[in-house]
């Protein structure tokens, strides 16, 4: 048999997941020495915003370029829809990969909007001049000569207007000033939204993140150290502060049945983390009787920070 014929019948034999347009099992990839992935293994669900985040050197942009089919993995397998996504033809119709240094074949963005339109069956041109309105670009104006943020700023319209199943983004927000954030966050909702898209999002920016994905992922080390949904992250852990009258300790509320995970006092107020849900905290602190009761705004970086210290890791070094 051909080797061509090996992989196509490899790439059949794989298991088709209904639900995860991305998904990966035990990926590998080696530069050399240097294990930039590691056994990585995730699903990513389709109509989503999944934000891959990890400090310099984690292997984030190396895992987009697998999902893009850019870089053949060293072992294990990358999957778009249930099938390989290196030399995948198909695959790679419905998948658009705007890197952290936009390339343009073409000296202007006129030019390269048609270069797209010949390529990308799925080319919206109503789509594109909308982009323009949002992203105002000079069509005619020499991509080589545009700042950082305007060269990004036409990868993603070029990107975007080719209306991708899946839209891979290394620092999607780098260059850009905050209302060309917010404007390319509102269109990639919409997107998500109204067209079914999945957006892959890598960043060092935690708080970038945090009000906009749906799912997130920590990089460290060419290792994924876990996956979570940001609404379940977000409800596993309270911050409160609060005063009582009576002397109160960690001890009493652990007994009471609070996970306290952090306890802080200031004077006569208490600032207390705890592993439980909100009403849960409520009930067991209403119950001593509090002079003060507040729930206060639990960032996605504390809820972070927590998380890993559960699982011993300098989190200082990775959320920096």
């Amino acid at each position: 048999m051909k080797k061509a014929d090996k992989d196509m019948e490899n790439q059949s034999n794989q298991t088709t997941d209904n639900q995860a347009i991305l998904s990966t099992d035990r990926l590998s990839k080696h530069f050399g020495q240097v294990k930039a992935l590691e056994e990585v293994s995730c699903r990513i669900e389709g109509a989503s915003i999944f934000g891959l985040i990890g400090s310099n050197g984690a292997g984030k942009s190396t895992f987009l370029r697998l999902a893009a089919g850019v870089y053949k993995p060293t072992a294990g397998h990358m999957l778009y829809e249930g099938r390989v996504v290196y030399e995948n033809t198909r695959a790679k119709e419905d998948i658009q990969f705007v890197s952290d240094q936009p390339y343009f074949h073409f000296e202007t963005l006129k030019k390269m909007a048609r270069l797209y339109s010949s390529l990308y069956l799925k080319w919206d041109p109503s789509l594109y001049e909308e982009l323009l309105q949002i992203f105002p670009l000079d069509e005619n104006g020499r991509l080589d000569r545009m700042s950082r943020g305007m060269q990004r700023q036409a990868a993603v319209i070029l990107a975007i207007a080719a209306n991708p199943r899946l839209l891979l983004m290394d620092e999607a927000f780098d260059g850009l000033d905050p209302v060309m954030r917010q404007n390319l966050k509102r269109v990639l909702a919409r997107q998500v939204a109204d067209q079914q898209m999945t957006v892959l999002i890598a960043s060092q920016n935690l708080r970038e993140l945090e009000d906009f994905c749906d799912h997130v992922g920590l990089l460290h080390q060419g290792g994924l150290l876990f996956v979570e949904e940001l609404d379940k992250l977000r409800l596993s852990i309270v911050k409160v502060q609060a005063a009582f009258a009576e002397p109160m300790t960690e001890d009493m509320l652990r007994e009471a049945g609070l996970q306290v995970l952090q306890w802080r006092t200031r004077g006569s107020l208490v600032e207390i983390l705890a592993r439980n849900s909100e009403r849960e905290v409520r009930r067991v602190l209403e119950e001593k009787r509090p002079l003060l009761l507040d729930v206060l705004p639990l960032s996605l970086e504390e809820v972070f920070i927590y998380e890993l210290s559960q699982k011993a890791y300098a989190v200082s070094e990775l959320l920096a």
